[in-house]
């Protein structure tokens, strides 16, 4: 059973290398940490959802990590993993970086990178977790069990 749960909303924009425009990029996952014990111990949770990426991964289940461990290391990073429309594997890694003059922005911002199997880069993201129409559901989200 898990400590806690929350489901968190983020969306923005990509684009593969080698193309001029940026595609519609979004992401909805369910977060849910491990038994209290190992959350102290790997402050990291698991995440399942979905990603919409424009053309390349449409309403693709998404698996992966965030860790939380943002008092020591200051900093929020995700790993996700999705196949694409292709039916190749791909990543989605990324990390907000908390700076406390800019706490907001911090939280709300994550910069990142599309991969492929082989870890090399195939395209850049930025999304955004939207303040003004995501925060109430992602706090009312939030389950201890």
């Amino acid at each position: 059973m898990a400590a806690f749960e929350f489901q968190e909303t983020m969306t923005g924009s990509f684009r593969l290398a080698g193309e001029p425009r940026e595609r519609a990029l979004s992401f909805t996952v369910r977060a849910r940490s491990p038994r209290v014990r190992a959350f102290l111990t790997r402050p990291e949770v698991e995440m399942e959802g979905e990603v919409d990426a424009e053309g390349f991964a449409d309403h693709r289940l998404l698996r992966g990590t965030l860790g939380l461990d943002m008092i020591r290391t200051r900093t929020m990073p995700y790993a996700l993993h999705f196949t694409a429309n292709d039916g190749k594997a791909y990543s989605f890694v990324g990390k907000k970086t908390l700076h406390a003059a800019s706490m907001v922005e911090s939280l709300t911002v994550l910069p990142g990178a599309i991969l492929d199997a082989g870890g090399a880069a195939v395209g850049e993201a930025l999304l955004r977790f939207d303040l003004k129409s995501d925060l109430v559901r992602f706090l009312r989200s939030f389950r201890l069990a």
